[in-house]
């Protein structure tokens, strides 16, 4: 890596680790509520994106995140982890139902904690089960593994999304509220999937076959890492004076930040090139691959239907509404029934990836 390279990304680095506390009055109504309902539009869309990625696609590949690394071609790490992945889901939901049964309005904030973990589950799950579908495909008669390139599309187009996730966090919070630990773990977070980003663009830049080429992704990395430098930038001005203008620059410097990331990715896994060819499957890879990857899906749905559900409810409670009108009880019973349905997958997709009972402990 250039030296410009590294000064850039220990400046982006040390930008995240300076935190200091604010102290501001709370103002009336139920910005909770609102926060709420944006919490769960962001974690819908993450879900919905990791989704579209892995699950809604052709182009068959392993997946390689850091916390797959470890798995390798053990299929049956996978297992495991999808047997907690759906586990744990079950748990989450059982008690996203019990907070709402027992007071929407005083439980908010667990609520809220209670939907970004199942997003992370849910994200997690999705992953492995792309991953075990991969390694299963690839074993059957007939098929044959990807030819993978300089870029790792998966990597970068989740890297971009993770970063428009950590950014968009910003609007859920108040000045008021948002404490120094949750900036700086907005500010690491996304210093971390910007450097998966970069790091996956520079092996590229330099293999790039025509020489404009080449350059476009030099700009793209500087345009990225002069975003993330002034977005985190942003953020310890913020800590160090929390003021409602400086809360608004973060705001805008992440949109920017979210646009430049969005960009490179883009652009960086346009090239087949670049990204490599995808698994050869025969047609008993594909049937395996769609039984994994349907099964998955069967579990994800429900749990995004969580988050359409619980931002109904928070919209409404923002809107001073909801008590004496059913809306909690209701909504109690669709979470009950989103738990029971990815009981029901959990089974199905235990049995694509063999006959494993992973829907087991789910009470």
């Amino acid at each position: 890596m250039a030296p410009e390279d590294q000064e850039t990304k220990s400046v982006m680095n040390t930008n995240c680790q300076q935190p200091t506390s604010a102290d501001v009055q709370f103002p009336t109504g139920l910005p909770e509520a609102r926060a709420l309902a944006l919490t769960c539009e962001l974690c819908q869309h993450r879900m919905q994106t990791v989704a579209d990625l892995l699950l809604l696609t052709s182009d068959t590949r392993p997946v390689r995140t850091a916390s797959l690394s470890v798995f390798g071609e053990s299929v049956a790490r996978c297992r495991e982890t999808v047997a907690s992945r759906t586990r744990g889901l079950t748990v989450l939901l059982r008690d996203l139902a019990a907070l709402i049964h027992r007071d929407t309005l005083s439980g908010i904030q667990e609520i809220r904690v209670c939907i970004e973990e199942i997003c992370d589950l849910v994200v997690s799950l999705t992953e492995c089960c792309a991953h075990a579908g991969y390694l299963l495909a690839v074993l059957q008669d007939g098929s044959s593994p990807e030819v993978p390139g300089p870029v790792d599309r998966y990597q970068l187009c989740r890297a971009a999304a993770e970063i428009e996730h950590k950014t968009g966090l910003l609007r859920t919070y108040r000045l008021h509220t948002v404490t120094a630990l949750q900036l700086t773990d907005i500010c690491i977070s996304v210093t971390e999937s910007a450097n998966i980003l970069t790091d996956g663009c520079l092996k590229a830049a330099d293999e790039a076959p025509q020489e404009n080429l080449r350059e476009q992704f030099r700009l793209c990395l500087k345009s990225v890492a002069a975003a993330v430098n002034t977005f985190c930038g942003s953020i310890k001005f913020l800590k160090d004076r929390p003021i409602e203008t400086n809360y608004r620059a973060c705001q805008v410097f992440g949109e920017a930040l979210t646009t430049a990331c969005n960009a490179l990715a883009v652009f960086a896994t346009q090239d087949a090139a670049l990204t490599g060819t995808g698994a050869k499957l025969s047609q008993a890879g594909r049937d395996t691959l769609h039984a994994v990857l349907s099964g998955c899906m069967s579990v994800v749905s429900p749990c995004v239907l969580v988050c359409a559900v619980v931002h109904d409810l928070a919209s409404t409670v923002a809107a001073g509404g909801c008590k004496g009108d059913g809306k909690e009880e209701k909504t109690v019973t669709r979470v009950q029934q989103c738990q029971a349905a990815v009981v029901r997958s959990a089974s199905r997709l235990g049995q694509a990836l063999g006959n494993v009972n992973i829907s087991s402990d789910h009470r």
